[in-house]
């Protein structure tokens, strides 16, 4: 396994995959975006609480869907809609969003204590989300699978996570600035909407390519 290869691979499907991803993604970091915009003009806890949940279901939908496109293409299976991409991440979510809760608060956790240890997290558990879509696991059987799985190749899989999310920082702050002689409800809603739609198809897609990756070698 190579970082390198890994993000070639998933920027090739990235690319393959490109209109389709940024459709699926579009559509809900619209509403993402659009939520995030009303939270930045009325700073209120019930509101700020409520654009959070929306990103963070969002955002989950969107990854599950884009694994589950990902999934087919390696399958050799025919493009599947939207719809259906959505229909069949919905069926996942409710462990989807269990599974990002725990792992937020184990990473967090092990970030305060130690630092090391929520490092070690972030890597040991990058896979929940292609296990939960692909393999149908539960959230705790997710965790399991995904520390065995990475296990090593701890210090290459934190390498990988930490440059694809540098990448798509790098692009949605690029975006962003693109908005930005906009007002400030527009420059939230549409510069999150449209960094949304670029930048988290990779992301799924590279965590997708690292599970068939450790698990073809691990099978």
């Amino acid at each position: 396994m190579t970082i390198s290869g890994i993000l070639d691979d998933a920027f090739r499907i990235y690319r393959r995959l490109f209109w389709r991803a940024v459709v699926v993604a579009g559509l809900v970091f619209a509403v993402v975006g659009l939520g995030e915009a009303f939270a930045s003009r009325r700073t209120t806890s019930l509101v700020t609480l409520v654009s959070l949940l929306l990103s963070l279901i969002g955002g989950l939908l969107v990854q599950g869907a884009l694994v589950t496109a990902v999934n087919d293409l390696y399958a050799n299976r025919p493009a599947a809609p939207t719809r259906e991409l959505y229909d069949r991440t919905r069926e996942r979510l409710g462990t989807l969003l269990g599974a990002s809760l725990v792992y937020g608060f184990g990473v967090v956790l092990g970030i305060v204590l130690l630092i090391v240890p929520g490092l070690i997290a972030i890597a040991r558990w990058a896979l929940i989300v292609p296990l939960i879509v692909i393999e149908r696991r539960g959230w705790r059987d997710s965790f399991s699978r995904s520390n065995q799985l990475v296990t090593g190749q701890t210090g290459r899989v934190l390498v990988l996570v930490v440059i694809a999310n540098l990448i798509t920082a790098l692009v949605s702050l690029g975006i962003s600035a693109l908005f930005s002689f906009f007002p400030n409800f527009v420059t939230v809603w549409v510069g999150s909407a449209l960094a949304g739609a670029l930048t988290v198809p990779y992301q799924a897609m590279v965590l997708t390519v690292l599970y068939y990756r450790l698990s073809s070698a691990a099978a």
